[in-house]
């Protein structure tokens, strides 16, 4: 992750001396270990859900994007790498900022990660194909006639 946090910022020329360009990204990165049921993660700003007979467990990104010249006089934050034992069953959510950020509702609120959480959460018996049809539908119903602010992108992975 800090790899590719410094690759952007010099293909942005963001590392250079008096350089204030903030452009960058949010981004969540998972290697699944299959023989070890080991799930490494790693976010800059986005968090992962994990599901667990109906739990949810929330593992939080750090709160550094890609990219962007550093602030002056501020250390920088470390990526933090999360190493989670998962067992059969489990099932993983990663999404984009503009699913939370999506305004809607009766007084044009965000959807809001507490949104997710509950519908992840609503049934423990769903599927990924049950998410993948329940979810579309409390988001878009939700959204109403507001418009898209932002990529809207949820990955659901059952292990």
């Amino acid at each position: 992750m800090e790899q590719l946090h410094q690759e952007v910022r010099k293909a942005l020329k963001q590392d250079q001396e008096g350089s204030n360009g903030r452009d960058g990204m949010d981004i969540a990165f998972c290697k699944v270990e299959k023989d070890k049921k080991i799930l490494d993660y790693c976010g800059a700003h986005r968090p992962l859900f994990l599901v667990r007979e109906g739990e949810l467990l929330e593992y939080q990104g750090t709160r550094k994007g890609i990219g962007g010249a550093p602030l002056p006089r501020k250390k920088e934050k470390e990526f933090e790498n999360h190493v989670i034992d998962y067992q059969e069953g489990d099932k993983i959510f990663i999404f984009s900022d503009g699913l939370p950020d999506q305004l809607g509702g009766p007084d044009r609120k965000k959807f809001q990660p507490r949104r997710m959480r509950e519908a992840l959460t609503m049934d423990a018996s769903y599927t990924m194909a049950h998410y993948g049809r329940y979810f579309p539908k409390v988001f878009y119903e939700w959204m109403g006639e507001e418009k898209q602010v932002d990529d809207v992108l949820l990955i659901g992975i059952e292990l």
